[in-house]
Formats: structure tokens, sequence, C-alpha cells
């Protein structure tokens, strides 16, 4: 009676045994969170290096700036210099005043020409600083949401691997449930070849039997709970 009560039970619990052997999906979870987990860390790094020339090139630019308002404040004052000294000459020699303001009027006009050419270089400079600033801010706006992709990715890709633990939790304690009343199964099909019915009644409802029986679900779920765990703590 107790075989013929268990053989639908037994058949709803063969179509959900698992289509791959379970080392091999252990193997392929584990396989998928290095992965996970190295794209992470690839994922930082990026983010780190993006990060540092970001500053470098913030830092060029305000260099470059600071030169190029050191070039202009120098060109002034010698157009300044230049100016004074040609006024001062006319004052003092009157009989060679024409021709030292003509000379002072070259040199101010050399002058000018110096300024502007270098107001339009430093123009040029700061200009092309902050065309370089802009881009490397897009290149590193690029890169961070690129990071964050792959760091996205990276997440899904560990919940899809603890999701899979779970199923491998859940298919352990199926497989035992099936083994046990597999097990059982055959030591009735034994005892029926060659033992009383009345000692295989008294094995299976045995202390130590029923103790084993518990021991080995109680060993499956914790392992299985056990890797749960620890795949959890690596998403962390």
């Amino acid at each position: 009676m107790m075989v013929d009560a268990n053989i639908p039970a037994n058949k709803e619990k063969e179509s959900k045994i698992l289509t791959k052997p379970l080392p091999e999906i252990l193997d392929e979870m584990e396989s998928n969170i290095r992965a996970a987990i190295e794209a992470a860390r690839q994922a930082g790094e990026a983010a780190r290096d993006a990060k540092e020339a970001e500053e470098s090139a913030m830092l060029s630019a305000r260099e470059a700036t600071q030169r190029a308002d050191e070039a202009s404040i120098a060109s002034r004052e010698a157009a300044e210099a230049a100016k004074k000294a040609s006024e001062e000459l006319a004052a003092r020699f009157s009989k060679e005043t024409e021709k030292a303001v003509k000379e002072a009027k070259r040199a101010e006009e050399y002058a000018m020409t110096v300024s502007q050419e270098t107001t339009k270089r430093v123009e040029e400079a700061k200009k092309k600083s902050e065309e370089t600033l802009a881009e490397v801010t897009m290149k590193t706006e690029t890169a961070v949401k690129e990071a964050k992709r792959v760091e996205e990715g990276a997440i899904a890709a560990s919940q899809e691997a603890l999701k899979k633990a779970e199923g491998v939790r859940k298919a352990s304690e199926n497989t035992l449930e099936e083994a046990l009343v597999k097990a059982e199964q055959a030591i009735v099909r034994a005892a029926e070849e060659s033992i009383p019915t009345i000692v295989l009644r008294k094995l299976i409802a045995s202390r130590q039997f029923l103790v084993f029986s518990i021991i080995m679900l109680v060993m499956s779920v914790f392992a299985a709970v056990s890797l749960s765990i620890g795949l959890s703590y690596l998403i962390r």
C-alpha cells in the first residue's frame, strides 16, 4: 500500500529534476560571478582613470590661461614703457625731438603690433584650452556613463547568478526528497524479496532511519543556504 501511494508523488517530483548536472550549473554560476566581479573592477579603474585625466586637463588649462595673462600684461607694460621713453626723449633733447618722436612712434607701433599679436595668440590659446577642456569633459562624461552601464550590467549578472543559486538550492531540496522516496521504495522492493514485512516496517519506522533521513535533508538545505549567502556577499 505504501508503494502504490507514493507512485504519483514520485512521478511529479521526477518532472522537476534539472536538465543539467548540478556540478555543471555550479561551475557556470561561478564563472558568471567571476566575470561580473572583473567587469565591476575594470569599470572602477576606468572611472578613476577618467577622473585623473579630467583633473590633469583642468590643471593644464589653468596653467595655459595664467601664462596667457602674464604675456598680455608683459606686452602692455612694454608698450607703456616705450611710450613713456618717447615722451622723455622728446622733452630732454629738443634738437632731436622730431627724430626721437619718429623712432618712438615706430617703437610704439612695433610694441602695439607685438601686443596685438600676443593678444591674438593668447586668445587662440585660451580658445584652444577651452575646447580641450570641453572635449575632455565630454569624454569623461562618456567614460563615466560607460562605466555606470558596465556596473549595472555586472549587478544584473550577479543578481541573475543569485537567482540561479536559489533555483539550485530548491532543486537540491527536491532532489533530496526524491532520493529519499526512491530509497524508501528500493528498501520496500528489496524487503518484499528477502526481508519479512514486519522487519521492513520496523526498519522504516525506526528512530535511526528517521534521524538519518532528517540529517541528510538538513545538510542539503544548509549547503544550499550557505551557497546563496556566499553569492550575496560577493555581489555586495
